[in-house]
């Protein structure tokens, strides 16, 4: 069984070189009990210092691409593509794998090589690296995702390669297509597997992606889970708008 990850990188020179240990390290440890393990970084022309950083990992990463790209969305999907794993995710430069979590994955997909989407539970990490919140996981329900919380656990998530296959690349937002993704797993009926346990940590911080862009995050999953069946009644319809409101009226500085 094969694990491929997929990193796509743009000018995240604070956290890029923790996220490459991390990554490396779970390489080597894989190594070492006989699982295949690639990392696969496509990287948006970042600036010269993350060039430096990457460079200084060429050997031990399986494919680096520096080529501009129309959003991380593609970055992704280049990965899907070029990827040789059974099982694949991605990892963004500033969030990092937890390591016993991954074995525990691997145990679980040995034992059942049926599953299409497995996921864990998330722990949010600051700037530093300390943990400042944990989100357990859940029984993910399609229905509930697109009419009342679009809360996924996408960092700690796996897709089964014959399987997303079949379903096609992730769309171009700029933001959810990880949720889209995951509805339309569901929506074709993906074998999923909740683990009771902790696989990523997600840095979650003033000037990450999820913490800067809050609203346009809000619109897209709007707009998303109306494709796929969000009606005016819903919660998350409600809820959706009076957060935007929030954020109208009392804007982040």
């Amino acid at each position: 069984m094969k694990f491929s990850i997929i990193v796509p990188s743009f000018n995240q020179e604070l956290f890029i070189k923790d996220t490459l240990d991390n990554l490396i390290n779970i390489k080597q440890l894989s190594i070492q009990k006989g699982i295949d393990f690639e990392i696969l970084i496509f990287d948006s022309e970042s600036n010269n210092k993350v060039q430096e950083i990457i460079n200084c990992y060429r050997e031990q990463i399986d494919l680096v691409e520096i080529k501009k790209d129309l959003g991380q969305f593609d970055a992704i999907n280049k990965g899907i593509e070029k990827s040789t794993g059974d099982y694949w995710t991605w990892l963004n430069t500033d969030d990092l794998m937890n390591i016993d979590g991954f074995f525990k994955i691997v145990d679980v997909l040995k034992n059942d090589k049926s599953i299409d989407y497995i996921y864990g539970g998330i722990n949010y990490i600051n700037e530093e690296g300390n943990i400042v919140r944990n989100f357990n996981s859940y029984n993910l329900n399609f229905k509930w995702l697109y009419s009342h919380t679009p809360a996924i656990f996408q960092p700690g998530s796996f897709f089964k390669k014959s399987f997303t296959n079949k379903i096609g690349n992730l769309k171009s937002y700029r933001c959810c297509f990880d949720y889209e993704y995951v509805l339309r797993c569901l929506k074709n009926n993906a074998k999923l597997f909740c683990c009771n346990f902790t696989v990523s940590n997600f840095r979650f911080y003033k000037n990450s992606k999820t913490g800067s862009i809050t609203t346009v995050f809000i619109k897209e999953q709007l707009e998303i889970s109306k494709i796929y069946g969000r009606k005016w009644f819903h919660f998350l319809t409600w809820f959706s708008y009076l957060r935007l409101l929030k954020h109208f009226l009392f804007p982040r500085k």
